[in-house]
């Protein structure tokens, strides 16, 4: 059976759960290696990998100021731990792992909504 694409319906960041704005569209890159086939001078090939991190991009969290959402997300970022990471995709597929939150926070005050990116090891269950 064909699983169903699209976004987050929720994530536990550290211990608390954020639903996910219905209209994202995040964007998965899995841990691992990455493989690049370079010629040598002698006309044969070799193969370079090279480690990668995973991220998960193009979240956006739904915010509640009388939770202390976006304190919160604050100091999860400055921890200097990886934070357990679960989240639940909107066709049930789960997503774990222990991550950071990376790049800029950027709050929308109108959409009570944060946009974050979060970097490190996670695998689908």
């Amino acid at each position: 059976m064909a699983k169903a694409g699209g976004a987050l319906e929720s994530i536990v960041i550290d211990g608390r759960r954020f639903t996910c704005d219905a209209a994202d569209e995040p964007k998965f890159k899995l841990p691992g290696f990455e493989n690049e086939v370079v010629p040598n001078a002698d006309g044969t090939f070799r193969q370079k990998k090279t480690r990668v991190v995973g991220t998960i991009t193009d979240i956006n969290i739904v915010t509640d100021d009388s939770r202390g959402d976006e304190q919160f997300i604050e100091e999860a970022a400055a921890k200097l731990d990886f934070l357990a990471i679960s989240a639940t995709k909107i066709d049930g597929t789960l997503v774990s792992g222990n991550m950071q939150i990376t790049d800029e926070k950027v709050l929308d005050g109108k959409a009570n909504t944060m946009a974050i990116s979060l970097a490190g090891d996670w695998k689908y269950l």
